[in-house]
């Protein structure tokens, strides 16, 4: 099962917005417990019960009041036998339920001065503790005295957790977590953002961009160290490669053109030109091997260059070769020119590849088109037995060879990608109009044809 990829953001948000409700209530929880034991000492007495007494109050025919118990009420009653209560209104009416204290009855109408007390002392070892408050109701305003019912418990924190003020903070606390926090993580986030587009650059001809510690977070500091020093070593290996293949091809060149020349001196025979042709072989790896290490070091000092005339002197140049084998070779162009920026040797020796590419392997009396359109394409195609699709990338890949023809040593369309790539361009392969294969490199064009 795939599992979807870990975001950082939603994770911290998550996390500090369940902090936050954990703190919140922890402190309430925290909070309560000393309220609580504080109230129990004092007086132990739930005032929720006041509620209930002044919703059960009615006005009688009189203007009296008149006793209609509740729900909760009743259940009050029913389940605490020494409950009473004492109610009197503004215009000194009264009206009492159980065995009410005498001090509680010695002065009732001064407790509409009274908003809210606690009594710890009534002189009634059954009852000795007593409330008083007050409440609004349709009949008026009554002040209530109670004893003997419903005591505090921890079932009050239930009630605190569902008020809507605390409901409302959570909610405020976590709509501020949503809308800054991700911000916030995107700020500090922001150095790694940097890095990963450093690491975007990082190609075969950019090795030497490293990723920036700036704006980095710390933690991430020793990664971003690890990254650049295996930068280094990876470096390091790929001029060794480099500095070992032009040694080598520099070293061959010298005794093959001596053999080259030894050859020359042979009597004319099959022998002799097998061994010529192999000879050529052998230098045209050398320079091969040399073209790439060129490649590598040289610098990006480009320049526009006509690819139009770049291709019509290759085509011309291989002109004769293509002749004596008794091939073909034809250029279709514009008469405008059609200007890139980049190495007018290297683009030749890319457009020159293909075209030998197609003469070496497109088999007797090959016919050969270069073409070059406005728009920066350049197509080499022939009608030769072409390519076959599933190995259209291999054959890209240095000394990878799709027969044993005894020519070439399968670096020249590795080369060919190097160049393309390193002008910005592309190169694909598809099948030719004729049947055979078709290389299509593709540059950016830098300025309008000329007239």
């Amino acid at each position: 099962m795939k599992h979807a990829p870990l975001s950082l953001r939603r994770v911290l948000t998550k996390g500090l917005i369940g902090i936050q409700i954990a703190v919140l209530v922890g402190f309430v929880m925290l909070a309560a417990v000393p309220i609580l034991l504080a109230m129990g000492v004092q007086q132990n007495l739930d005032e929720d019960v006041v509620g209930d007494i002044a919703r059960s109050i009615e006005r009688g025919a009189d203007g009296g009041f008149v006793l209609a118990p509740n729900g909760d009420l009743e259940k009050t009653i029913a389940n605490y036998p020494e409950f009473w209560f004492l109610v009197v209104d503004v215009d000194g009416r009264m009206l009492t339920r159980g065995n009410v204290p005498p001090p509680a009855m010695q002065h009732p109408e001064t407790l509409v001065h009274v908003a809210s007390a606690n009594i710890n002392d009534l002189g009634d070892p059954r009852s000795p503790y007593a409330i008083v408050r007050s409440r609004n109701t349709d009949i008026g305003r009554l002040w209530v005295m109670t004893g003997g019912g419903p005591t505090l418990s921890f079932g009050v924190l239930g009630k605190a957790f569902g008020n809507p003020a605390f409901l409302g903070l959570i909610f405020l606390l976590s709509t501020a977590t949503v809308l800054t926090i991700p911000s916030l993580i995107q700020r500090s986030l922001r150095g790694t953002e940097k890095i990963a587009q450093d690491a975007a650059l990082i190609d075969i001809g950019q090795s030497d961009v490293r990723l920036s510690y700036e704006d980095v977070p710390t933690e991430l500091i020793p990664l971003v160290r690890a990254f650049n020093e295996a930068l280094d070593r990876l470096d390091s290996g790929i001029a060794r490669q480099r500095r070992f293949l032009a040694d080598a091809a520099h070293e061959l060149r010298t005794p093959i053109a001596i053999l080259q020349t030894r050859l020359e001196s042979l009597p004319d025979g099959p022998h002799k030109r097998q061994l010529q042709r192999d000879s050529a072989r052998l230098g045209g790896m050398a320079n091969e091997l040399l073209d790439l290490h060129r490649m590598a070091l040289s610098p990006d000092g480009f320049e526009p260059v006509d690819i139009v005339d770049i291709a019509t002197q290759v085509t011309a140049d291989l002109a004769p070769l293509a002749i004596d084998a008794g091939s073909e070779i034809e250029f279709v162009g514009p008469e405008k020119p059609v200007m890139v920026k980049g190495d007018a040797s290297a683009l030749s020796r890319a457009i020159a590849n293909l075209v030998h590419n197609a003469m070496s392997h497109g088999g007797a009396a090959v016919s050969v088109r270069v073409e070059v359109n406005t728009d920066g394409r350049v197509v080499v195609s022939d009608n030769g037995p072409g390519i076959d699709p599933t190995q259209r990338e291999e054959i890209f890949w240095p000394f990878h060879r799709l027969s044993q023809s005894p020519n070439g040593a399968g670096l020249g369309l590795s080369l060919v990608r190097d160049i393309v790539k390193r002008h910005g361009g592309k190169i694909t392969v598809a099948t030719a109009p004729q049947g055979g294969a078709l290389f299509e490199i593709s540059l950016p064009v830098i300025a309008a044809n000329g007239p």
